[in-house]
């Protein structure tokens, strides 16, 4: 699911507190979040990025180095 097109298609903001509240595992110095639909939301933490059902809360997909990602 994750793929340099699919992270390039959407609209990232940065983290409120609120966001950093509930994702409290981010460390880097500007977390970016995005919502993919209505079902999904997109962290990207320093290079990490990971995809969370917005319902269950679960992870659905991660990746450890977004500069790692074939073009």
């Amino acid at each position: 699911m994750i793929s340099r097109k699919f992270l390039s298609s959407l609209n990232f903001s940065v983290m409120t507190e609120n966001d950093k509240m509930g994702f409290a595992g981010v460390s880097s110095p500007v977390p970016l979040i995005a919502e993919y639909g209505d079902k999904f939301l997109v962290i990207i933490d320093g290079c990490y990025a990971e995809v969370t059902d917005v319902e269950s809360l679960e992870l659905v997909d991660s990746c450890d180095d977004i500069r790692e990602l074939a073009y």
